[in-house]
């Protein structure tokens, strides 16, 4: 297996990645609704990015897009999404990442069915664009955006119909998906096999997740800016919620690496920085126990 962590996308990332003693860094381009960019603005940077990477020895390990608005709420395809879509594997290919991590949202005016078809017809032009281009497709388990390809009720509908896509697995959503004991336990031995990228994240939550409530307390934001006054700057800041740093967590790792070994996963690791009470030195010195603590755990 190989350790790395979601950093900007500079070459100054490679440098502070190899300081840390890892592998290899992810990049996530996201949509521009949820903090991410245009990829014409990204593309233009592909050779300085493999400069770094080929310098520094520091790879990158995926190439990510969250938050993708690719379907109206009517249920059209949105083509200038895909067509960013396969840009983000043209910038993966461009530096040698070998995975793109993708998210599909959910149409609100149309059926779970005619969902689910249009879902598989968008995963099949990407994943099949991501095959001539050497970059395996990873659908997130991650609801950013409405995404909703991310537990096993549709991973059973979608993923034989998607021939090679593979799943990015983050053991903090489905814990939190899941209830007090989480679901990433039967989620990893069910579904392990199809595992193509792991987030690491660590989380803590007593009751029930506010998560979905969280996301509508950001698109409030995003549409009514004054409301922001109400809320904390994003609408994700409550009190039976955080994302310490992996290993000062719930998330029985020994556990889910156990399951990782029992499918012989031997992929990317990638270190998810993401608790707005780990921030500055503290930040920094959980990062550094994470990286310590993971490593530990690969044999």
């Amino acid at each position: 297996m190989k350790l790395g962590m979601i950093m900007g996308c500079e070459p100054k990332s490679f440098d502070e990645a190899k300081a840390l003693g890892l592998d290899f860094v992810e990049f996530d381009l996201n949509h521009p609704a949820y903090w991410g960019v245009r990829l014409d603005d990204f593309l233009p940077k592909a050779p300085e990015i493999k400069a770094a990477s080929e310098r520094t020895g520091i790879e990158v390990g995926a190439v990510g897009r969250w938050g993708s608005q690719v379907v109206t709420p009517d249920g059209e395809i949105i083509e200038e999404e895909i067509s960013e879509m396969k840009k983000c594997i043209d910038f993966a290919k461009a530096v040698g990442a070998p995975n793109f991590l993708v998210s599909v949202n959910y149409a609100k005016n149309i059926s779970y069915y005619k969902n689910i078809t249009v879902a598989i017809k968008i995963l099949n032009t990407v994943n099949d664009y991501g095959k001539e281009n050497g970059v395996t497709v990873n659908i997130v388990n991650c609801m950013m955006g409405d995404n909703y390809i991310r537990t096993p009720e549709q991973w059973k509908l979608v993923l034989d119909e998607v021939p090679g896509l593979k799943i990015k697995s983050d053991p903090s959503h489905s814990f939190v998906h899941g209830g007090d004991k989480g679901a990433y336990m039967n989620e990893g031995l069910m579904w392990g096999d199809r595992f193509g990228y792991v987030h690491i994240k660590g989380v803590i939550q007593t009751g029930e997740s506010e998560e979905a409530k969280a996301w509508e307390r950001h698109n409030l934001i995003k549409k009514y800016p004054e409301t922001a006054e109400f809320f904390d700057n994003t609408g994700f800041v409550h009190q039976n919620y955080d994302n310490p740093p992996a290993g000062l967590d719930a998330i029985n790792w020994r556990a889910f690496f156990g399951i990782l070994y029992k499918y012989g996963y031997d992929g990317y690791l990638s270190i998810e920085p993401h608790s707005p009470s780990w921030t500055g030195e503290k930040g920094d010195r959980g990062v550094e126990y994470t990286i310590k603590y993971i490593r530990s755990l690969m044999i």
